[in-house]
């Protein structure tokens, strides 16, 4: 397909910011002046509002709008609830503040009248659809508060405008626990509706209403009922907040919950507005003190990626409802605490903005806000600018919708989301290597809508309701691809002649032509003068890496009998190998080194080495079968150093093992097989801390070791010290995406034991030893707040810190000491032989059966055979007692006859005669 997987890099550029602040749970990306570039909203301390205004070469001009209040604010939200061209700004813990901005730097702030409240988060929308943006608080000890706003921009509370009231009386009916705010159009029906999520401190019944979601389901006349049930999203967890987005692209919003009673939770949308809880397999099951959790396309690779705030996580997303934790993408001493989005220099890649503050909303002096910018990978973006004429002017609640071969995505303009978050009003699609969008449609709050066909990518595209939009342009080059190469000419790129429209490139200059002799990202801005301009991007490579990569449809290192393996090049023409073939794959069953190179736009490339180890299988075992009389057993023999016996030809398992075999009672003609094998492996290592220096139980089982293992091992066991005797849960987990791998409870007595674990760790890869028991009572260790990770588990891994972030990272060690491990035991195994064990049809001392006998037994010379009934054609063959035929003789019967055993050794033998009618076998003994 057409996504390029791609892990989001960013790289940290706080230099770049006019102002430091030190935010906290508020804080905001968006266009506050309109002027078609994010700006960055600071909450200092809380208290202090600061906007950086973005200019037209990125860099930001400050100013300063004062201090709201003398007590940190909980929650904010802004729009332009005027219409005037200028957002605005609400916030609030006790009563709330309206900061009307009219230009750059002019205010008046006031209070808003009504209750005042314990405010948590904030959003604003057009809930009754007039054309202009109100204003919703969330209050943490009873109802909420809506302000609807009035012809002059000034919102005025309503205190019937919602429905609050529960089912339930009493304190638990007191409508309080509303922590996180989003508004969106859940069931896709063309209208707003408000979800608030629901965490009651203190309240431990999840039958109590406090802490069930509230979803006010809007009946397309402005009239709300809470639904919440209906849909499969009363929560009962202790929910904080909640994202709605399409994590799948099958054009229905799903949900991410963050809870501060259960792990992160997904719930998938039916595709009606019902839900369904998919978070067992997911990758999210991480618990923590979550005060933020956004959906976001952060590698612009089509599949909406997940990052979280005060415990700080960021997990990419797999477009399949299975994410992947990604670990240090925001390298800091410290767990970000709330973050924003927003493009912050033009190139088509989402920054984020990120606070680092402390408890719920207190902003940290020692430590400022920071900026991160993301790096393009080449992956493709469309963004959609909105402005509302009918509509509200900022277009909030308005949505984007494209569709072509991804599926289907969808977009909305939110304004104040998650806790204390507004990000960009901007509708940003990442869409991996597709450069064309079938169709693009853009729904206004007010039912317009107005619909786009193959559409460019790497645009920003403007729609003004019901007026005028973007045309539609691409950056284009004589030679096709934009990529310039060392020691090139220059790159000229081609923006479109179009009449009325002047061509306005990222450096100022103009005109359709632009001369490029680097790479980077650059823009044109085409512009009418009609409020409908379009930015279209191109993003130049510079000696692009394009390094093939190696697949492989098995192991790399494999007995010789269980080959080949076939390696396949990621690049689909123009491979040679390092075998010298010329084809996407090779077929390899000899030990060595492959590598594949490719003719890239400006060098060849050549992969990082794929090392195949083919073990020598040893030589199939030589084995005689045995002749037997009916219902005894067979002593079978075979050579080799580590013999082996099955009782099918390919597959199966071992019977039994060793040179000697004795087969059980058989009554038929039977097949055995045997093989050699060689054995390695099974090498025992120690590893981690030998002991513990300091005494301390810890009950906190979210913190545990991590471990890189090298490849697959066993862990045989640890050493650990307990306070108190008593049964513990250990669980070894995929950090990738935090499975459980193994999991055993034991019975640990007190102070020092070790515990048998065999835990099997299957490949290479990060993982993590823990106590999943509530309270482990175990002794974790400390030395001077600095633990010397890491502490290698012999060759075959290594401790590498723990699970903790932030400045105790590496302060202590977890619990698990002097690690035993053990390589996994490697078996090569030769081709299997056949061995038959024949079985007469009767006893061995049964001679009458058709007057058939033998005699004398024993004999010194001769042994005479007495055919009887028997005519015709007979085979005779005489075997000693390894299976090996000493005799063999064909005859044709003519009465009785001898058998000349003259110089054969002493012993035992079998004659087995074979005629028409089947076989005889008879004991025969030389004296």
């Amino acid at each position: 397909g057409a996504v390029a997987s791609a892990q989001a890099v960013f790289t940290e550029a706080t230099a770049n910011l006019s102002h430091a602040s030190h935010g906290a749970a508020c804080v905001a990306v968006a266009d506050m002046d309109g002027d078609g570039l994010d700006d960055i909203v600071q909450l200092d301390m809380s208290e202090h509002v600061y906007i950086l205004y973005q200019n037209a070469d990125h860099s930001f001009t400050t100013f300063d709008y004062g201090q709201v209040e003398n007590d940190s604010q909980w929650g904010w939200a802004m729009a332009d609830l005027n219409n005037d061209g200028h957002k605005d700004i609400c916030s609030g813990v006790g009563v709330t503040n309206f900061l009307n901005i009219t230009s750059r730097g002019v205010y008046t702030l006031s209070d808003l009248n009504g209750p005042s409240i314990f405010t948590q988060a904030m959003s604003m929308a057009d809930f009754n659809n007039d054309g202009r943006v109100d204003v919703f608080a969330c209050n943490d000890v009873g109802p909420s508060n809506i302000w609807i706003t009035n012809g002059s921009g000034v919102p005025e509370y309503d205190g019937n405008f919602m429905p609050w009231a529960t089912q339930c009386t009493g304190t638990a009916g007191d409508m309080s626990g509303n922590y996180g705010s989003t508004v969106t159009d859940f069931d896709n029906d063309g209208d707003i509706d408000l979800h608030i999520s629901h965490c009651r401190q203190g309240v431990n019944n999840p039958d109590d209403c406090r802490r069930w979601d509230r979803l006010f389901v809007n009946d397309g006349n402005e009239n709300y009922t809470d639904q919440a049930a209906t849909y499969g999203l009363e929560n009962h967890e202790q929910v904080w907040t909640t994202d709605f987005g399409d994590y799948d692209n099958d054009g229905d919003l799903d949900v991410f919950h963050t809870t501060h009673s259960t792990t992160l939770q997904l719930f998938e949308n039916d595709g009606t507005g019902h839900f369904t809880n998919v978070t067992e397999g997911s990758g999210l099951q991480y618990d923590g003190f979550f005060l933020q959790g956004l959906f976001r396309d952060l590698d612009n690779d089509t599949h909406l990626d997940i990052v979280t705030g005060s415990t700080h996580y960021y997990f990419k997303g797999n477009g399949d409802g299975t994410f992947t934790r990604i670990d240090n993408v925001f390298p800091a001493s410290k767990e970000m605490h709330s973050f924003a989005f927003g493009d912050l220099n033009g190139d088509g890649f989402e920054d984020v903005y990120a606070t680092y503050g402390d408890g719920y909303v207190d902003g940290d002096e020692n430590y400022p806000d920071k900026l991160w910018m993301n790096t393009p990978n080449g992956n493709h973006f469309f963004n959609v600018d909105l402005e509302g004429t009918v509509s509200n002017r900022d277009a909030v609640g308005a949505r984007v919708t494209i569709t072509g071969p991804w599926g289907t995505m969808i977009r909305e303009v939110h304004a104040g989301e998650s806790y204390g978050i507004t990000n960009t009003f901007t509708c940003h699609f990442g869409l991996g290597q597709y450069t064309t969008i079938p169709t693009v449609t853009v729904s206004f709050p007010s039912g317009i809508t107005q619909t786009f066909t193959d559409v460019h990518v790497d645009q920003n595209f403007t729609v003004v309701e019901g007026e005028c939009s973007s045309p539609n342009v691409a950056i284009t080059s004589e030679s096709g691809d934009l990529v310039w190469c060392p020691g090139d000419a220059g790159l000229t790129l081609n923006a479109p002649e179009i009449e009325g429209y002047t061509a306005t490139w990222n450096d100022g200059s103009t005109g359709t032509t632009f001369l490029v002799n680097g790479g980077g990202t650059y823009s044109v801005t085409l512009d009418n003068g009609d409020n409908c301009p379009v930015t279209a991007f191109a993003n130049v490579l510079e000696n692009p890496d394009q390094t093939p990569s190696i697949t492989a449809d098995g192991p790399l290192s494999f007995c010789e009998t269980d080959g080949p393996v076939t390696l396949t090049s990621s690049s689909a023409i123009g491979n040679t190998w390092s075998t010298a073939q010329q084809t996407q794959s090779i077929v390899v069953n000899t030990s060595g080194s492959y590598t594949v190179t490719i003719d890239g736009a400006c060098q060849q490339w050549t992969s990082a080495a794929v090392n195949i180890d083919v073990a020598d299988a040893p030589d199939a075992p030589t084995a005689n079968g045995a002749i037997i009389n009916y219902g005894a057993t067979a002593d079978l023999n075979a050579t080799g150093s580590n013999v082996v016996w099955y009782d099918v030809a390919t597959g199966g398992s071992a019977i039994a093992s060793g040179n000697a075999f004795t087969t059980p009672a058989l009554t038929a003609t039977t097949s055995y097989w045997c093989a050699d094998q060689n054995v390695s492996g099974g090498d025992i290592e120690y590893g981690g801390r030998t002991d513990q220096s300091n005494t301390g139980a810890m009950s906190n089982s979210a913190y545990h070791l991590l471990f890189d293992a090298f490849g697959p091992m066993v862990i045989n066991s640890v050493k650990v010290y307990a306070d108190g005797a008593g049964t513990r849960t250990i669980q070894l987990r995929d950090m990738s995406d935090n499975s459980t791998v193994a999991e055993g409870t034991f019975n640990i007595p007190d102070g020092e034991s070790r515990v048998d674990l065999n835990f099997t760790v299957p490949a290479a890869g990060n993982y993590g030893l823990r106590y999943s028991s509530q309270n482990p009572g175990c002794w974790r260790d400390g030395q001077d707040g600095s633990i010397p990770y890491p502490f290698a588990l012999g060759s075959l891994g290594s401790i590498t810190g723990t699970n903790v972030t932030g400045g105790n990272a590496l302060a202590y060690y977890y619990y698990f000491y002097d690690w035993e491990v053990q390589s996994p035991l490697a078996v090569c195994e030769s081709a299997r032989t056949e061995v038959v064990v024949e079985v007469g049809p009767q006893g061995i001392n049964d001679g009458t059966a058709q007057g058939f006998s033998v005699y004398p037994v024993p004999t010194d010379a001769a042994l005479t055979i007495d055919f009887g009934t028997i005519q015709g054609e007979v085979d005779l063959d005489l075997l000693d007692v390894t299976g090996r035929t000493v005799i063999a003789q064909h005859r044709t019967v003519n009465g009785p006859g001898q058998l000349d055993l003259g110089g054969l050794a002493r012993g035992e033998y079998s004659l087995r005669v074979r005629h028409t009618g089947g076989q005889l076998v008879r004991r025969v003994v030389v004296r």
